[in-house]
């Protein structure tokens, strides 16, 4: 029995012989290119001797009948002309003659001829074609042979040599030209790979497909929008095979494989971004599957994890690719405008937002029915969205008060400072900060004044309370400036306020409208100042 990699008449190993392969068409090649230079060399020097040697006895000849015909000073003129002439022509010659060797050998296609047990099987372009071809022959006798036997009949041999492109095979031509010339009988017929791997042959494509069809058609699909197929790729690849039992079968022996397990053991590094569910799908796998050959796994999967992703698993897995076709809401954006007709801390909506609505159809995967996988595949717009537009305010509050001057947001030092009048227009101290009817008044009362009138904020601040509850207060708000400093305004108009708790407002910003609601005898505001949450007297701070 002799080695499907040996030379002629050599028996090296699988390895040895690939070495060899390449050592040989290396010194080949390069002793290819060496022997056409000395060629190149060898007809330029003839050439140029031979060229050379015409024209010095042309020019001794011209030389000699010259003398008898001119006399010497025209013999002079007309040699040194002769002379001129073979410094130009004989480089050209030269010139030519080297354009002429290195078209030829440009347009010299250097091929591998191949033989296989002493027939010419064919030419191929390069060692990695060659290596194809065994390695396929190799595949279509698997069947038959353990990891470290050989195929009987069969040796190999090359030999660069000049070939015409249109003579040049590629691996699977080669491949059955090897087949054809071993001991075994063959025969024609489609063989079945799985992820690359040769599982069997059978008399006809046709044969081979069926069988995979089948599965698909015993699948029951719930839509008319599933497609049903198989993760692993799967391949019908015609050619000439042995002819035997191992080797070539029929449908029920393929169909009753399938539904067996195999051993193929496979490790992968996780990446940034993995999931279990792709690499389980990337791999042929289910999660669960995968779980199981990764007992140690857990839920959880982190970059340069090494995970076992083939070990005894199916031939083949179903895969079922359902299209989906979802209305999704689109966002709409939101424009902002200043505007100095608003305070500031206050903002008008003056056009609503609207979210637009895309009709989004997506390829879904599933793998033993989990989700793996979901790629969008077209988008119609149904709705455009539509813009929401803001004003916000950037007006300053400049409220007066008779007989204490003008005061502004600059008028309050943030903490311990004077603040703003809180009621404009109504000056009037009905009710002052301390003991009253048997029991402590903790701000004071500003009143004769016009119910509905506006309160404003005495200082910027973020509004913490706008309540219209029931309590003693009525309807209030209360403010945080900051520093441990707060102030509340109470008694307003039921619904009349018009700042919400989060809002940042301005001093002087209009907060709702005097009022009587909660504990009150009449249209009045009641103010209060606290300093770390207790009520101190306000009239200071106001200059009341």
């Amino acid at each position: 029995m002799k080695d499907i990699y040996s030379e002629e008449a050599a028996t090296t190993s699988e390895t040895t012989e690939y070495n060899s392969l390449a050592e040989t068409i290396g010194e080949m090649v390069g002793g290819a290119f060496i022997s056409a230079w000395r060629f190149i060399s060898t007809v330029f020097v003839d050439l140029v001797n031979l060229i050379k040697t015409f024209f010095v006895f042309a020019f001794h000849w011209i030389k000699t009948n010259l003398r008898f015909s001119f006399g010497g000073m025209k013999e002079r003129a007309e040699g040194h002309r002769l002379s001129y002439a073979l410094n130009i022509i004989l480089p050209a010659c030269a010139f030519v003659l080297l354009l002429a060797t290195i078209t030829h050998f440009k347009t010299t296609t250097f091929a591998i001829e191949v033989d296989s047990s002493g027939q010419k099987v064919g030419y191929v372009a390069d060692e990695e074609v060659y290596n194809k071809a065994q390695s396929l022959v190799k595949d279509r006798f698997s069947t038959d042979l353990s990891d470290d036997s050989n195929i009987e009949g069969l040796s190999t041999s090359y030999k660069i040599v000049e070939a015409k492109p249109t003579e040049l095979s590629d691996s699977d031509t080669i491949s059955d030209g090897m087949v054809e010339s071993t001991n075994a009988e063959s025969t024609y017929a489609c063989g079945v790979y799985i992820d690359g791997e040769f599982i069997c042959a059978l008399k006809t494509e046709t044969d081979a497909m069926q069988v995979f069809n089948n599965i698909i058609d015993s699948y029951e699909k719930d839509s008319e929008n599933e497609t049903v197929g198989f993760v692993q790729d799967v391949q019908y690849v015609q050619g000439i095979y042995p002819n035997n039992e191992e080797t070539i079968w029929d449908s029920q022996q393929l169909a009753d494989a399938l539904t067996k397990t195999r051993y193929q053991e496979k490790h992968y590094t996780v990446k940034e971004g993995d999931t279990l569910a792709n690499i389980a799908y990337s791999n042929g796998l289910g999660v669960t599957e995968l779980l199981k050959l990764n007992p140690k796994l857990g839920d959880t999967i982190h970059v340069g994890d090494d995970v076992l992703v083939a070990g005894e698993v199916n031939y083949v897995t179903m895969k079922v690719v359902k299209t989906v076709v979802q209305n999704v809401e689109t966002p709409y954006n939101t424009i902002k405008t200043n505007s100095d007709k608003y305070y500031q801390g206050t903002t008008k909506t003056t056009q609503k937002g609207r979210s637009g609505l895309d009709q989004v159809t997506y390829m879904v995967t599933y793998v033993d029915g989990i989700q793996v996988s979901t790629q969008e595949v077209n988008r119609t717009t149904l709705r455009q969205p539509t813009d929401e537009k803001i004003l916000v305010g950037t007006k300053v509050a400049q409220v007066q008060k008779t007989n204490y001057g003008a005061y502004t947001p600059s008028t309050y030092i943030r903490g311990y400072g004077k603040l703003i009048w809180p009621a404009p227009g109504v000056y009037t101290v009905s009710s002052p900060y301390g003991p009253r009817w048997g029991s402590f008044h903790g701000g004071i009362d500003l009143s004769i004044g016009t119910y509905g009138s506006t309160i404003v904020a005495a200082a910027s601040g973020t509004v913490i309370e706008a309540s219209n509850g029931n309590s003693g207060y009525g309807t209030y708000v209360h403010i945080d400036h900051g520093n441990g400093m707060s102030t509340l305004y109470a008694h307003m108009i039921y619904g009349s306020i018009v700042v919400h708790v989060g809002q940042y407002v301005s001093g002087g910003q209009p907060l709702g409208k005097m009022g009587a609601t909660g504990f009150a005898t009449g249209p009045h505001l009641h103010f209060e100042v606290r300093i770390n949450g207790t009520k101190v007297n306000p009239a200071p701070y106001i200059g009341a």
